[in-house]
């Protein structure tokens, strides 16, 4: 395909272990390239990447384009205007299932039908769950990369990660696809507790696993020496200490979406202009995720060197 067609764009969208290699074949043939995340796995895959885009001159993008939200211009404003004063701590989370519940394929053949797409209607073969809890598979690269993405994008580079991370349910029964029942047995961590420093002692909390969990309130998001930026549904939430009173402030714009993504980078071709999504972010969130599991491995603080 990458020999014969004159297609100029690449969308991975395959199983996560097999992203570095066809972004790699991608862009060795001067395809421009999308890869869904995770990015890849490891930081010398992100590196040659990285270099293999800019010595043939094509454009590299990767997922989650999550920081094209409206909300995020509106958090990074009452940063920089000192709404808070220096940001102390953050709250974030991923969590979830792990797609491991019944109804999934209903709700696929919802998704695919409002899109348009009628395609991949064998659930025994196109709705298995079970990467999800095995190796190359695991919260931290599928879900837990939005938070770090996020909170990366709007606080800036890591400095130092420090982390636990375990397997709490070693055996899932999952009712997925044709809802039959189908034993999994967890061999990628399906929980892990992150602790970023991000420099000046400004320090990020991140939990990702696959136990889901529900709250009343939720905990603070991003919080200052002056105030708190909280949010919920596309509204960014301001508390100011001094009067102690909160102000609403709206995320105008079309919220963030999955295909979102690619008309931002087609626009940025036609453009010549550079995304905001940028691939020296993805590499930096891709050396956090390595470095968290050596972190939980070995108990020490491991060092990021990588910067956006």
């Amino acid at each position: 395909m990458l020999r014969e067609s004159d297609a100029e764009l690449v969308v991975i969208v395959t199983p996560p272990m097999s992203h570095y290699p066809l972004a790699l074949a991608g862009l060795e043939a001067g395809k421009h390239v999308y890869v869904e995340k995770p990015f890849c796995r490891r930081l010398d895959e992100a590196n040659l990447l990285v270099d293999t885009a800019h010595s043939q001159g094509v454009p590299l993008m990767a997922a989650p384009s999550i920081m094209l939200d409206p909300s995020v211009d509106v958090i990074r404003g009452l940063i920089t205007d000192g709404s808070i004063g220096k940001v102390a701590y953050a709250n974030v989370s991923s969590n979830g299932v792990g797609d491991a519940e019944p109804g999934y394929y209903e709700r696929f053949l919802r998704m695919t039908a409002e899109a348009g797409i009628d395609v991949l209607r064998r659930p025994d073969e196109k709705t298995d769950p079970a990467w999800y809890f095995q190796k190359g598979g695991g919260p931290l690269y599928d879900v837990g990369v939005y938070s770090i993405t996020r909170i990366t994008g709007l606080l800036g580079p890591a400095r130092r990660v420090v982390a636990m991370s375990g397997v709490v349910d070693p055996h899932r029964v999952a009712l997925k696809g044709t809802d039959q029942v189908k034993q999994i047995d967890v061999t990628e961590d399906d929980l892990t507790l992150i602790l970023l420093d991000m420099g000046e002692s400004r320090f990020v909390h991140i939990n990702t696993g696959w136990i889901g969990g529900v709250g009343r309130g939720g905990p603070p998001g991003i919080v200052g020496i002056e105030g708190t930026i909280a949010e919920s549904e596309g509204m960014v939430h301001l508390y100011r200490n001094n009067s102690e009173e909160w102000t609403d402030y709206p995320a105008e714009g079309k919220a963030w979406s999955i295909p979102s993504r690619l008309i931002h980078l087609a626009e940025c071709i036609v453009s010549g202009d550079q995304p905001i999504v940028t691939i020296e972010h993805a590499r930096h969130v891709v050396e956090i995720m390595e470095k968290t599991y050596v972190a939980a491995r070995t108990g020490q603080a491991q060092e990021i060197n990588t910067t956006f």
